[in-house]
This record gives structure tokens, sequence and C-alpha cells, in this order.
């Protein structure tokens, strides 16, 4: 027996007649085949921390034929923590014989954990309280810190004191909270000291409690030992410098401290002395800022640091280090950010004037960020892996002024390591932070070279933010300048900086007008604020003994509301007239000498020479004319030209006076400034 069989392929879902003979007869019949639906294998993928992006570890789904998967979420997607459901739709490429399938498997996306960075606090004082100088964690998302103590806490145990925090992160669904712990070091108290400087004493007057009156602040209890000493006969006339010492009566939790005041010693005839024998520091000049100024007019230029009559013959200017992109790999900056402001400077020195630079902020390259601030210019430490970069950025920025004919005198390391300002560039640091760095990388910046390292142009001229460094041998050499601002201080002499005969600069302050308002929109600058810079610079040169002192920007920023020492048209403010009393006739290099800095009440009188000149400057801050008889010793004056700033003269000068016998009267009017030159 012999069948006769055909072999036929069908396509699902057609209906076919199916015809077959044999085996004894034939028959014939139709049936349908439906599509299949292909199999899908796809395991449970592990976990991942939130900030994993979807990729093809967890989207591994394979299929039984051949085709294509589309995923959702897709590739990718960075997915909320929590238990998440991933799905997957195929479309197998035979399209007629299979079906599309989907399948789900669920993923589960573990919270990430924020990095906190909290340096090791420096060391602090007993009866200090707890402030952000110390709780100054950051994190790498944005949140809150909760420490323990708190800050504010007063720290009245010595010895090691255990810190801890928590980090709450805002995104609570994402973030896991952070604790961490550290360890904090509480030294011996400093006593905070006050001391008013005294009224001005005659010739002959005996020291006594009305002038030794220093007192020691919040509560802590000890005894003042004064040098010169109580009944001591103040017979030499001219400024004596009065130092206080206390002992706390608590020796196990304060260290003994001292502070300096000034005292004015009259002529007994009533007469101010200048003596032009003792010599006091030498004046390295006096100018101003153009940070982020842009490039300066030659007219800006020549009224600031000109000596034509109506400049303000500045001798000093300031600019910014801006934080250029550094390539570590080839140890370059791209110096292009810093060309503008070296024009400006270039200007400024071929008219006589000393340049020194400052950086706001490293590259943020460098620093590790404050996670609470988008911007990775603003706040922040230095990386201290970064210290060495750190060192060859500032050199090279040094390399590249002298490239451009800008002969740097000095290049600083921060400013204002000790202030959060929020809204633009800065970097934190602390002292301790300074000393490490510039013990090994101190002497990099300016090998080579003449130029000078400044630090640390604190805030508030804190003697502290230098002093770890001037009293480590191994970093002291690597300074050349201690710099400090003066807002919220008054100038006060510099023991630690003077015993080791570093220069002191004030390199940033501004006053507000006399006449501002927070109800005005606009001023004008009157002859209070000349008077004002005039006395904060005599007290910066008689009592801080400083060797410059610097205005906060030259040049107007806002002229409705003005700060600069020149507004937007090139014409000096009331500021910049009290500036040029100084800074036009008392040059770089000129020695201050020896006067009766306060002879009268409201009266201030300073004395400067140099190149063949003697300067005199009188400041009269009372309401009524004033005439001081002033006697001059070591120094022949024949005859003095007075020049003179009041509410309608702006550094006018006046008639020729003769001098006899080295002695004169200055007749002063009623507020006003009186520069004399010989």
């Amino acid at each position: 027996m012999q069948s006769n069989i055909r072999s036929v392929v069908l396509a699902a879902s057609s209906a076919f007649i199916l015809l077959m003979s044999g085996c004894g007869g034939g028959s014939s019949g139709s049936t349908t085949l439906v599509k299949s639906t292909p199999a899908i294998t796809w395991a449970t993928p592990a976990a991942i921390t939130y900030g994993t992006a979807l990729s093809s570890t967890q989207l591994d789904a394979t299929a039984s034929v051949a085709g294509s998967f589309a995923y959702t979420p897709a590739a990718g997607t960075v997915l909320t923590a929590g238990s998440q459901t991933l799905s997957v739709t195929f479309t197998p490429t035979d399209t007629t014989d299979y079906n599309t399938a989907t399948a789900s498997v669920t993923l589960t996306v573990n919270k990430a954990t924020p990095t906190v960075t909290w340096d090791p606090p420096v060391p602090v004082q007993y009866g200090s309280w707890l402030g952000n100088t110390t709780l100054s964690a950051i994190a790498s998302v944005p949140g809150s810190f909760t420490y323990s103590p708190a800050a504010g806490t007063q720290l009245l145990a010595l010895g090691a004191v255990s810190l801890s925090l928590t980090f709450t992160p805002t995104d609570a669904t994402d973030y896991n909270s952070v604790t961490a712990t550290n360890a904090l070091t509480v030294t011996q108290g400093i006593p905070a000291l006050s001391w008013t400087a005294p009224a001005p004493v005659v010739q002959g007057t005996a020291l006594s409690s009305t002038q030794l009156n220093a007192t020691a602040l919040y509560g802590v209890g000890g005894i003042f030992s004064y040098s010169p000493d109580v009944n001591t006969v103040m017979n030499t006339p001219g400024t004596t410098i009065l130092t206080a010492t206390f002992t706390p009566t608590d020796a196990t939790d304060y260290a003994t401290a001292s502070t300096t005041t000034a005292l004015t010693v009259v002529p007994s005839t009533g007469t101010a002395l200048i003596d032009f024998g003792a010599a006091e520091q030498t004046i390295d000049g006096f100018g101003g800022s153009e940070a982020w100024y842009g490039p300066m007019a030659p007219a800006t230029i020549n009224e600031l640091y000109g000596t034509a009559a109506g400049d303000l013959a500045l001798t000093i200017m300031r600019v910014r280090i801006a934080p250029a992109t550094w390539t570590s790999s080839t140890q370059t900056a791209d110096a292009t950010q810093w060309t503008t402001e070296l024009g400006n400077a270039s200007a400024a020195q071929a008219l006589g004037a000393t340049i020194f630079a400052t950086p706001w902020t490293p590259p943020p390259s460098m620093k590790i960020d404050n996670a609470s601030r988008s911007n990775g210019t603003e706040s922040g430490i230095l990386n201290p892996a970064s210290y060495a970069d750190f060192a060859a950025y500032l050199k090279a920025y040094v390399t590249y002024a002298t490239s451009q004919g800008v002969n740097l005198y000095a290049v600083s390391m921060q400013n204002e390591p000790d202030w959060d300002p929020m809204t633009y560039e800065s970097c934190l640091w602390t002292a301790g932070q300074f000393d490490t760095w510039l013990v090994s990388y101190g002497s990099v910046p300016t090998a080579g070279t003449s130029v000078k390292l400044m630090m640390p142009e604190s805030y508030y001229f804190s003697p502290a933010m230098s002093a770890t460094a001037l009293n480590d041998p191994a970093a002291e050499p690597n300074i050349g300048i201690i710099a400090g601002h003066l807002y919220g201080a008054s100038p006060t002499y510099p023991t630690l900086a003077k015993s080791m005969n570093k220069e002191v600069w004030e390199t940033e302050h501004y006053l507000s007008s006399v006449n501002s308002s927070s109800t005005a929109t606009s001023w004008s600058t009157s002859i209070g604020d000349a008077l004002a810079v005039a006395e904060e610079i005599h007290t910066a040169m008689t009592l801080g003994e400083y060797n410059a002192y610097n205005w906060w920007w030259v040049v107007n920023s806002n002229d409705n509301q003005p700060t600069g020492l020149i507004d937007s048209n090139n014409n000096p403010t009331y500021f910049g007239l009290g500036m040029e009393h100084f800074s036009r006739f008392v040059r770089p290099g000129y020695v201050r000498y020896s006067a009766t800095s306060n002879p009268v009440s409201g009266v201030y009188l300073s004395a400067y020479a140099g190149n063949g000149h003697q300067v005199i400057v009188v400041i009269n801050a009372n309401t009524t004319a004033v005439s001081l008889p002033i006697q001059v010793n070591n120094q022949t004056i024949t005859s003095l030209t007075p020049y003179q700033t009041t509410s309608s003269a702006s550094v006018a000068a006046q008639t020729a006076i003769t001098v006899t016998g080295n002695s004169f009267t200055a007749s002063v009017p009623a507020q006003s400034i009186t520069t004399y030159v010989q």
C-alpha cells in the first residue's frame, strides 16, 4: 500500500482546506492557526542606590525569539528611592507569527547617603562660645545641620570636647540622614580686655587710675599691672604707648593677657610737640581697590593716581585675582581672566602706583564646596589635596603679571578668610589651615622674585588669624606683610607683627556717608565724610602704626549712594578729599615721626618727612575754630604752605606761613583738614 502525502507550511490565523488521499480513500477539511506569544525572561535586578541611572544592568530582559525591547522608565532615568516598577514591551521581528509581549519587575532603589565633610576644628579658648568657625561641616547635598553641643554653647572645660552632628537632607525621600563626630580642643582662655584711649595729659602729669583703667570683659576676675606704672610722671611730650598686663585669678583656665593704648602728653606750655628726631614707621602708601571694575579709562586712572592739581595722587592699587580655570596636569591657568585688571594695574603703575593682588577664592576645582551654594566660587574651603596646586596657581599669577609689565609688590593668600558673605566669591580658612599651607607651600608663589606674601586680610583685622603662623618658626619666614580690614573694628597696635618687624597694611575698608539714610534713595558726601576718613587714617598711622591704608572701591558703584573716592565722572567725593590730605603729601618711603597726636579734644595731629619735605596733618573735628601752638624739634622749619579742606574748599592751597624758632600756631577752621608742607 502506498500513501500520497504533501507537506504544507501554514501561516498562523489563516483558514485552509486540507486535501489528502491515500489509505483507501480521500478526505477534506479546514483549520485556523493562531499567533504564538514569545516567552520573556527578566530576573529581578539587584537593588541600586539613588542617583544611579537605569542601564542595561537593570534593563536586561531576554525573549525566546528575535525582536526589540522598549522599557519604561527608559535607560538613563534616575528613579526616586523606594520600590519601583520597571516595565518592558517586546516587539518580535516576526510580527506575523508572534504577538507583542510585556513583562515587569520590581526594582528597589535605596536612599543615598550624602557626603559630610567636617574638618578637624582649630583649638579654641576656654570661655569661647561655639560658632560657625567650629561648627563648619558641609554636605554634598542641600540640607540642615543640628550640632551637639549647639552653637552658642560656652566652653567651660579645658581639654577635649566631643562634638557631634546630624545632617538632615532637604530631599529626605532620596537621601539618608547622616551623623558625624569630631573632637575640639579647648585651651586656656585669653581674657578679652577693653581700654579706651585716655584723654591727653599735660607734661609733668603722674599716671593714675584716670589713665590706667583697662577692664577685663565677660566677668573674668584678675588684676592689672601697667607699663609705665601708676605714679610715673610723663615728662616727655608726644605719644606714649601704654601697656596693660592682666593676670587672671583663675590661672588654670585663663592665660595672662595684655593690651595697649596711646596716651598723648601735651607740653606744659599748651603746645603740641613734633619731634623729627624720633622716627616711627615707614609709610608704603595710600590707595584702594578696582576689583571687578573692568577697563578703566585713562581719565579715571589719572584722577586717581595722577599728581596734577585736583588728582587724588593715590600710590597703591589693589587688584583681584579672578578664579581662573586651572589645569592641574599642566600646572597652567586660563590667564585671559586676569588680563583686564592687570591692564588697570599697568596704567596705575606707569603713574608710580604700587600694585598688590588678592584672590577672593581659589578656582572651584581646588575647593571642597559648600553644598548649600549653587556657585562653587562662594564659600567652601581649599581642599588640602589642592594645597600644592594653589601655591602653583598664585605663582602662575605672579609670573603672568610680570609678563604683562606689572611688577607686583605683594600677593595675598585670601580675602576675608573669616567672613562668609553668602552672595559673592569667598573661601574660608582657619588660622591652623593658614599655618599648614605656609609651612609647606608659603615660599612657592614668590620664589625667585621680590614679591611679598601677604596674609591674612581678616574681615575685622583679627590678630588670631595670623598668630598661629607668626608663632610657627617654619611658617613665619614666608610671611612678608600682615594685612587686615577694619569692618567692625578700629585700628589697634599689632604687637606680635611689629615684634617680628613685619609690614602691617590695612587693605580694605569703607565708611557709610554721614548723610546716608535707610529711608533715602540718594545723598551726597560732605565735610563730615572727609573728617571721618581722615580720622581713621590718623588712628591707623598713629595708634596702629600701619605702613599702608587702602579704601575699598576707588570709584563709586552708585553715584546716588556714594562710597568711592571719586564718582563715575571722575570728580572726588569727600571720602577722596579726606584721603588726599595724606596720599598727595605723604609719599611712599616717607617716615612718620613722634608727635602730640591728640593735643586738644577733637583735634588730631600727625607728622611725616621724606624727600627733603616735612608734612604735618591737622584735623579739627570740632564745630569751632582752633588755634594750636606747635613746636618742632630736631628739624629746621622756616616756612609751611597749608592745604585745606572745609565745607567750601577742597585741598586748597593757602598763603604760606613763616615759622620762627621752629614754632608756629596752626589756625584751623571748624570741621577742617589742613596739611602743612615744607
